[in-house]
């Protein structure tokens, strides 16, 4: 059994590996503060197929970071959210991405057409 590399490098790559999903980070920004059922992620997120959801929202079960619930009575009904244990830090998470994005496109990012000449 490999050994957990706990080392901060180690504990972000993890995080990173976690969210690399095509649709990973659409799905969690998604339902974040409340329960999604599967048609209403393919109504927020148009472009990915209910096959890639589906293997997406498995992956992040399996990871603990959404719980599936099965609340079916004589139809099928099955909401996914994020874990209580989730909930907060991939919040936090999720606001310091945005940030960064934000950041990025402000400060880094060219505007198109104004390049800087090499």
């Amino acid at each position: 059994m490999r050994r957990l590399d706990t080392s901060y490098s180690g504990r972000v790559s993890r995080v990173v590996e976690l969210l690399q999903g095509k649709w990973t980070v659409q799905i969690l920004c998604a339902m974040r503060g409340r329960p999604v059922r599967l048609s209403g992620l393919k109504r927020k997120i148009p472009f990915a197929s209910k096959k890639a959801l589906t293997a997406n929202l498995r992956s992040l079960e399996a990871a603990q970071v959404v719980l599936r619930r099965d609340l079916s009575r004589s139809v099928l009904h099955v909401e996914y959210e994020l874990a209580d244990a989730m909930r907060e830090p991939l919040g936090a998470l999720l606001d310091h991405l945005a940030e960064w994005g934000e950041l990025y496109d402000s400060e880094v990012r060219q505007p198109e057409g104004h390049h800087e000449a090499l």
